[in-house]
């Protein structure tokens, strides 16, 4: 496969794991639509750099060790895919709670967006597994770069672009009026996807 077609391959793979819903989209939705722009945006940045981070952890390395251990990427699937359906049926019992404060430091905002992305079991499904599939551990470097690069951009573009359309007055007062249903269909996604997960090999 010629490198251009590789990387169209790892584009195409990580655009719906960037785009569904999960626990950087809450936050960053959340930042946005209850606090201020500058607060999600800062956000948006520290899941951007995380996530940076995991596909450049999985791309130069990670790839090799579950390839070498077949039973740990069973485990981390397992495990990552019980968590975010945890994590969606919270999100569905607490539908109607109130909102907690969103971060208001820019500092303490970043270090969130870094910290959601690098406990995310999402993120980690996704660079573990399915991003070392379509990237093996055979590629030239520069491709593998380039790859990292790839996913930094798309995520940028991605998650700054929620936190730019979230902490829009009109989204706001939306947001404000459907954030029980929103909570409760982001819940239902986040528990089948953690479902199908743990249990697709």
């Amino acid at each position: 496969m010629s490198p251009a077609a590789t990387l169209a391959t790892v584009l195409l793979a990580y655009l719906p794991a960037a785009v569904t819903p999960g626990p950087n989209f809450v936050l960053i939705a959340h930042t946005a639509a209850a606090g201020t722009r500058r607060a999600a945006v800062a956000v948006a940045l520290g899941v951007v750099v995380a996530g940076g981070l995991l596909a450049a952890v999985a791309v130069f390395g990670l790839g090799s060790l579950l390839a070498r251990t077949p039973w740990l990427a069973t485990a981390l699937r397992v495990v990552c895919g019980a968590y975010l359906a945890w994590l969606g049926v919270r999100l569905w019992l607490r539908a109607r709670a109130p909102d907690t404060a969103p971060p208001s430091g820019h500092g303490s905002a970043f270090r969130q967006g870094v910290v959601s992305n690098l406990t995310n079991p999402k993120a980690a499904a996704f660079f573990g597994s399915v991003l070392t599939a379509t990237l093996p551990p055979s590629e030239p470097t520069a491709v593998k770069a380039a790859a990292v690069a790839l996913i930094v951009i798309a995520s940028a573009a991605w998650h700054l672009s929620v936190a730019l359309l979230f902490s829009a007055s009109s989204t706001q007062r939306w947001y404000a009026r459907a954030k029980p249903a929103l909570n409760r269909v982001v819940g239902a996604i986040l528990v089948v996807l953690g479902l199908v997960l743990a249990w697709t090999p």
